[in-house]
């Protein structure tokens, strides 16, 4: 048993910031922000500057937490425990670790207990279960249940982006109503559009014009892409969908926006965008690139080639993108 010597001994002087304390016990930045407000694990100081601060000591705590979580302990009922009894507790479960090859599989109903669960395809059942049976509150938990579970890129990569492919089938296919699909979208909106006032803005942040072209009103994949890239350093100037081609030149010139990110859901076959398009090109200034992403720019891809717009697959190819936009390796096609 370590004695209190050995804990005291621990440098608890707060000095380390969150992301080296994420990189050395494992936890995402948002976990560890959640467990602070939710179960008080650690509390961290705060710089001059208003940032998280952590010691060693607060480290260790997070590192034993995590271990004991693992191994089937409740957060709950270890979160208040002394660095002593954590250790103690991990120590204990230590000598009874199975085998990983002689684990039984446990199977649990996907929409039970997501908090225990980091399987993406658990969490998508989970939020459609919960739309199915118009269960709204549940839906807006489970929203935020994921977001502490994984980065913000990674949840809407994996998670958010999945489930609004699935809903939107889903819908077409009969298995979901329309109410359904409104209920959801709804609550998605809010959700995904608080997402992107997460971080703080200095005004000198490089700003994108993000929105969907004349004829697009299906907004959520531009929202996407609005809290996506706050957390690179962009400034979101966001207009929402359904904006003219004339209108966003005009929104690039006065705000100094450096590129624009048009997203194309539905409907895929609208005879406005090829026009839309052209005239975005024609319009703003061949130094500025436009991204163009979404279900349906698929549909549209050879105009968007000869265009010279570029049309990254993923949202972390688009993340990749602007990263060497920002070093000025990338520039619109003449």
């Amino acid at each position: 048993m370590p004695t209190l010597e050995i804990i005291s001994s621990i440098d608890t002087t707060p000095r380390h910031p969150i992301r080296l304390v994420a990189n050395r016990t494992g936890l995402t930045v948002d976990l560890i922000r959640a467990w602070e407000k939710r179960y008080h694990v650690v509390d961290p100081a705060r710089s001059v500057t208003k940032r998280r601060l952590y010691s060693d000591y607060d480290i260790e705590r997070l590192r034993l937490i995590r271990l004991a979580k693992l191994n089937g302990r409740r957060l709950i009922d270890v979160a208040p425990l002394t660095l002593e009894a954590l250790r103690d507790v991990v120590s204990e479960d230590s000598r009874y670790e199975v085998p990983q090859e002689t684990q039984a599989e446990v199977f649990r109903p996907s929409w039970t207990n997501p908090l225990e669960s980091s399987d993406t395809r658990n969490d998508i059942d989970a939020m459609l279960f919960a739309v199915q049976t118009m269960d709204q509150h549940r839906f807006d938990q489970l929203l935020q249940v994921g977001l502490v579970k994984q980065s913000l890129p990674a949840y809407l990569e994996t998670v958010i982006g999945p489930l609004l492919q699935q809903i939107g089938e889903s819908t077409r296919l009969g298995k979901l109503r329309i109410a359904h699909e409104h209920m959801a979208t709804s609550h998605l909106r809010t959700f995904i559009g608080a997402l992107r006032f997460r971080e703080t803005y200095t005004g000198n942040e490089p700003k994108i014009v993000i929105t969907t072209p004349t004829g697009q009103l299906h907004e959520l994949g531009a929202l996407m892409v609005a809290a996506l890239v706050s957390v690179d350093g962009w400034l979101p100037v966001y207009l929402g969908p359904n904006t003219p081609a004339d209108e966003i030149v005009a929104c690039v010139m006065q705000s100094g926006a450096r590129t624009v990110s048009l997203s194309l859901t539905y409907p895929a076959d609208d005879p406005r965008i090829p026009t839309e398009l052209t005239r975005l090109r024609s319009q703003l200034d061949q130094k500025i690139p436009i991204f163009v992403g979404g279900s349906a720019a698929a549909h549209h891809y050879d105009l968007i080639s000869r265009l010279g717009l570029l049309s990254p697959p993923t949202l972390d190819e688009l993340r990749h993108s602007l990263k060497m936009l920002r070093k000025g390796k990338i520039e619109a096609s003449a």
